[in-house]
């Protein structure tokens, strides 16, 4: 039997407290894989490992990383054992030409998944984003694994479109968001679905408010790894059109 072509997705975190909260976000992220194809296994590009260098993950402890801090201690009491892909991150260490890190899944990776595929029974590694390199080479990354898409691996980049903790609303989950954060979540909305490449890697210069958004750049690059997937014969969907804490946009968007 063929192994069908998987989709890409970007998909937006945002607070850990979405991991036991039930809203309109998480409700939609438990919709949201029901007409895919069941991965064979899943390579997950996250804001939260921002490293020094390009590497590809593999975890057989199936240990958890809680890389969140000051939060209600039932979210440190939840667990994600998905099983490891090492010979899909044996593939990606060869194809890439990259070292492979013993490590395991940091939240930007478990958080969304636990929604997406709450049995966590599907292989899954990360890749991390190397925070040296120019946003033309996360592209480029992305487009050297459009194979895996063919060989049944769903790609999820996951981050956020606006994120500026300094900015957002801690209290209020529903508060109204301002202009500035609405001005990004709308340039980058247009550029992703018009397969605007150039847009989303000059939009430092293009778009006046990007800084605001994002004063340091690790939630934006995971987006650019997912453009990078996309094909000519692609139909690309905005998804999870929402906004957080003000600010703070969950926009997603879907590769098939």
């Amino acid at each position: 039997m063929p192994i069908a072509t998987m989709p890409a997705l970007f998909v937006g975190h945002g607070s850990p407290m979405n991991l036991i909260l039930d809203n309109t976000f998480t409700q939609s992220l438990k919709k949201l894989t029901k007409p895919f194809p069941t991965p064979k296994a899943i390579l997950v590009i996250s804001a939260h490992w921002y490293d020094t260098g390009t590497f590809v993950s593999y975890a057989p402890t199936r240990e958890l990383i809680y890389d969140f801090y000051g939060f209600p201690q039932a979210l440190y009491a939840l667990s994600y054992p998905a099983p490891t892909a090492f010979d899909l991150a044996q593939n990606i260490s060869k194809k890439l030409n990259i070292p492979m890190k013993e490590r395991g899944l940091d939240h930007g990776a478990w958080m969304p998944l636990s929604f997406l595929y709450p049995d966590a029974s599907i292989p899954t590694i990360q890749l991390s984003i190397n925070q040296k390199l120019p946003m033309s080479l996360h592209v480029k990354i992305g487009e050297e694994l459009q194979s895996l898409r063919d060989e049944g691996v769903l790609i999820l980049g996951s981050g956020n479109i606006t994120h500026n903790l300094g900015r957002i609303d801690f209290q209020n989950m529903d508060a109204t968001p301002p202009q500035w954060a609405k001005n990004v979540d709308a340039f980058i909305e247009r550029a992703f679905t018009c397969h605007d490449n150039d847009a989303l890697i000059n939009i430092e210069k293009l778009c006046p408010d990007f800084k605001i958004a994002h004063p340091s750049i690790d939630h934006y690059l995971p987006l650019l790894y997912i453009a990078g997937l996309v094909r000519k014969e692609d139909t690309i969907s905005s998804i999870l059109p929402f906004f957080q804490n003000g600010s703070l946009s969950m926009r997603g968007f879907l590769v098939m």
